[in-house]
């Protein structure tokens, strides 16, 4: 155990100083940890419970122009192998719909996930994730520099744009790689994880160009620590590297459990920040509630980077969901024996 933790952390270290650092571009929500596969393929299954499903909303820079949409669904479900694994399996599914151009992005992926005790303490898991993406986009809304009218000084959509060459539409197939731990250490419960996308670097043109998609890393984690008998604080970060794109998200959430019987069973806040090392982007501000086991999450982004001016710092609003179906299976079973 004590070989693959450092391979981990070997790899994890070899990331951070080998990536430059600005702005991030793949899809990614600030509640990240409410979506487990669109985080890491060996997220898939990796929970006590039944089965799992998940539907997050994201909606952002409407204050400058026509907003960026995203909103996903998942479902997921462990199976047992043996007394010490499971596979789990998914499938999930994001659209995101972006600015003037109408980029629309539809992406369907199938998830399994390996899991193993390596003892009582460790958890490990392994996942693969397959899946297929659509994109397209429309000219209709946007200028070119060809479309620059130095009479007037503004651009003019009227002009040619000189584009002969291009498709409206795109599709190819992406694999995403991960891998996934959790430890129990009586009150100290730390988890994290290692994600590859794009593992098979995907042609993505619309301009009939050899242009491949770089492939992402993802380094997740956190500790999840009683504070007391019902309040329960779980510190985390998250940070994405694509090509010379960075992020950084840092932060915490605390949960405070209520008796049971009443409504609401839990309630949840917490705040992180986004930033890039060398700017921050955003603050974080987090809340929400568990009723009838869904957890139901609620965030702001406040923009305080550079484009703040022209936010006046407004930046994105999201809604997570989550439902996780208690497992039913028993451990133990004792019948009475009037016998004896």
């Amino acid at each position: 155990m004590k070989k693959i933790v450092f391979i981990l952390v070997g790899i994890a270290i070899s990331c951070l100083f080998t990536s430059k650092i600005v702005n991030a571009q793949d899809i990614h929500f600030s509640q990240f940890y409410a979506s487990p596969m669109s985080l890491n393929p060996s997220q898939t299954g990796f929970f006590d419970g039944n089965w799992r499903f998940t539907n997050n909303y994201r909606t952002q820079w409407s204050a400058i122009g026509i907003p960026y949409k995203t909103i996903s669904a998942g479902f997921d479900k462990p199976f047992k192998l043996t007394k010490d694994s499971d596979i789990g399996l998914g499938v999930f599914f994001v659209n995101d719909k972006s600015g003037s151009s109408m980029l629309t992005v539809n992406k369907l992926f199938l998830s399994a996930n390996y899991m193993r005790k390596i003892d009582q303490i460790h958890q490990i898991g392994v996942g693969l994730q397959v899946g297929y993406i659509v994109k397209s986009f429309s000219l209709d809304g946007l200028t070119v520099p060809s479309q620059y009218n130095e009479t007037s000084g503004v651009f003019d959509p009227e002009l040619p744009n000189n584009i002969t060459t291009w498709d409206e539409n795109i599709n190819y197939p992406d694999i995403n790689f991960g891998v996934s731990y959790k430890g129990d250490f009586g009150k100290l419960k730390p988890f994290g994880g290692l994600a590859i996308f794009h593992i098979n670097s995907p042609e993505e043109s619309f301009l009939r160009t050899e242009d491949n998609l770089p492939m992402r890393v993802v380094i997740h984690g956190g500790v999840e620590y009683p504070l007391k008998d019902n309040i329960i604080l779980k510190p985390h970060l998250l940070t994405m590297y694509h090509k010379r794109a960075g992020d950084w998200i840092i932060g915490s959430q605390a949960y405070y459990l209520l008796d049971e019987g009443n409504l609401i069973e839990k309630a949840f806040g917490g705040f992180e920040m986004r930033t890039a090392l060398n700017t921050f982007d955003a603050l974080i501000f987090t809340g929400g509630v568990s009723v009838y086991g869904f957890d139901v999450g609620l965030s702001y982004d406040i923009n305080v980077s550079k484009l703040s001016q022209a936010t006046n710092n407004r930046g994105a609003f999201e809604i997570s969901i989550v439902y996780k179906d208690l497992s039913r299976t028993l451990t133990q079973v004792a019948l009475p024996c009037d016998r004896y």
